[in-house]
Parts: C-alpha cells; structure tokens; sequence
C-alpha cells in the first residue's frame, strides 16, 4: 500500500505512538513537526525551546517549518503528523484523533517528555488545553484562512478516550485501505465515545447520529436514541457525523445533563 497518512488532533490523544504502531505496520517512513524543528534549532545553534522563544519575533522559522511539509505534497509512504498536513497535502489521508479534555489533561501531566507542560492540577491541565487549542485556530485561520478545528476537513476521525493504540490504528489500517483503493468514492467516518456525546435534547428517533464540535465539546444534534442505544449496551465507540456549528453556541442545560446521565448509569468526566 503506498500514499500519505496525515495525522494531528488533541494534546494527549496518542498521535505520537499510533504512528509508530503504524509506521511499523506500513513500512512507512514518520515525520513530524518535533523532527523539523530540532533540525532547524540545530542549524541555528539552539536548543527546541530557545528557537520556540525565537519564533515568536522571527516569522520565517513557522514559514519553513511549514514549506517542509508543503514539499511533500508528491512524496509517498509517508505518516506525517502536523497541525497543519491535511492542509498543505490535501490528497492525503486525513486523519484527526480526540480525547476527552480531562483524560488529555491526565496523559498530558504524566508524561515526563513534556517538561513545558507541567501542571499543578487536572483542571488547570484541562483549562491550558482549552486555552491552547483556541489560541491555535486563531492562528491559523489568521494564516492560511482555515480552521483546524473544523472536524468535516477529515477523512476519519476516532476518539481514544476509551481504546487502545492498537485498536485506534486496527481502524486507521481498515479505512486507509479503503481510501487507498478508490479515495474519490471513499465516505467520511468518525467513531467517538458515546460518553463524550452531550444531549441537547431529551430524544429523538433519527437513526443518523448527527453531532456538531463546538468549545471543545460534541453536542448531539439528531440521533439522541441511537446514542442512549449505544450507552445502554456498553459500546466504546459509535459512529456519529460531523455537522458544522457555525460557530454558534450549543446549550445542554444542566437539568437535561443530569437526567441523560442517572437514565444511562454513567457520568461525564467533565460538563460544559
């Protein structure tokens, strides 16, 4: 199988070690924004964190940091894990991978290798993500017009709340395989935790599940039976479609997410 993965999504949602597990499976050669920037702080005789620092004057770094994955556009065999690769190689395999905030803020504050990422709690772990991927999509929407948070620019999107990086990669390897073999035919997908999924009404009877991203959190816009279905019978992952918000504000009110979760016998690890 030959073609490009590219491969972003959530702090903390296992980019890192799914590529791996996939390069190893493909053959496939990994490069990522970490590999490019100790490059070019090598060049500049400074450490990853002192050319972080020097970039914020010195526009030219994110512009070759960002060239970098635009010549790659005609390679091949290649998993590519940047912010930006499903925009600057578009007939790639877009993949985004989430997480819950809270269990991103809990793999975030446990590993060791993020030493610029040290938090003194859960919640303040889980603020700082908000804050962060905020801060990301005013920047590049100022750069290249387009908002990395729109989750309709993916090809297949999976959450890793509640499996494993092998099972996340089991799904990758099945779809890519699809999209490699007629990828102008191939349908978008997206598998998320039901646990993740906030009622905006008490039901409904669609059997299209319907969801729309907005403020870091997945609100359930038709399909709220299917989604109680999939709580009831235990499922880790069901199969939702990703609506533009608009940028609008989506209400659940507490009373409705008080109710959704004593019928369904579980808690959401943290509310809107």
């Amino acid at each position: 199988m030959s073609g490009i993965i590219s491969l972003t999504g959530d702090l903390g949602s296992g980019k890192s070690t799914v590529s791996t597990i996939l390069c190893k499976q493909l053959h496939y050669e990994y490069i990522y924004t970490g590999q490019i920037q100790r490059r070019i702080a090598e060049r500049y005789v400074m450490t990853t964190n002192e050319l972080n620092v020097y970039a914020e004057t010195h526009p030219e770094i994110d512009r070759e940091i960002d060239d970098t994955f635009k010549s790659l556009v005609d390679a091949n065999s290649l998993i590519v894990d940047s912010r930006m690769a499903w925009f600057f190689i578009p007939t790639s395999f877009k993949v985004f991978l989430k997480t819950n905030i809270v269990v991103s803020a809990k793999r975030i504050s446990g590993d060791q290798r993020r030493i610029n990422e040290n938090y003194e709690s859960i919640q303040e772990a889980a603020l700082k993500i908000v804050e962060r991927k905020k801060s990301e999509v005013k920047r590049y929407k100022q750069y290249y017009g387009v908002d990395c948070l729109d989750l309709t620019n993916y090809d297949l999107i999976i959450d890793t709340t509640e499996i494993s990086p092998d099972e996340v990669c089991d799904i990758i390897l099945k779809e890519f395989a699809k999209f490699a073999h007629d990828s102008r035919h191939y349908k978008k997908r997206a598998f998320v935790s039901p646990k993740n999924l906030y009622p905006t009404l008490p039901t409904d009877d669609s059997e299209s599940v319907k969801v729309a991203y907005y403020d870091s959190f997945d609100y359930i816009v038709s399909g709220h039976r299917a989604v109680a279905n999939s709580l009831r019978a235990g499922s880790k992952l069901i199969e939702v479609e990703y609506i533009p918000s608009d940028n609008k504000a989506i209400a659940s009110d507490k009373t409705l997410l008080r109710q959704w979760q004593q019928a369904h016998g579980f808690e959401y690890l943290i509310e809107p």
